[in-house]
């Protein structure tokens, strides 16, 4: 991934099982990606927004190079 490439969202899930999964299908197919999102959300409370709890979390979202975006779309594809 060059420095320069811009990066966009291709998926965003609020469910901690799909992250995992859509990891490692990003991973095997040799696709780069950042999340964004996924520190906010703790497992066992939920998110946290400050002092604020919210039981629902927030979406943890895949960004992808831009030139990878529609092939990571196809395989994220369920």
């Amino acid at each position: 991934m060059q420095s320069e490439e811009s990066l966009e969202v291709v998926l965003e899930t609020m469910d901690p099982t799909e992250v995992s999964i859509i990891k490692s299908l990003l991973e095997a197919a040799g696709i780069p990606y950042l999340t964004r999102g996924e520190d906010q959300y703790d497992a066992f409370r939920g998110a946290f927004r400050g002092t604020v709890f919210s039981p629902h979390g927030r979406p943890v979202a895949f960004l992808v190079p831009a030139s990878m975006a529609e092939e990571a779309r196809l395989l994220l594809k369920f």
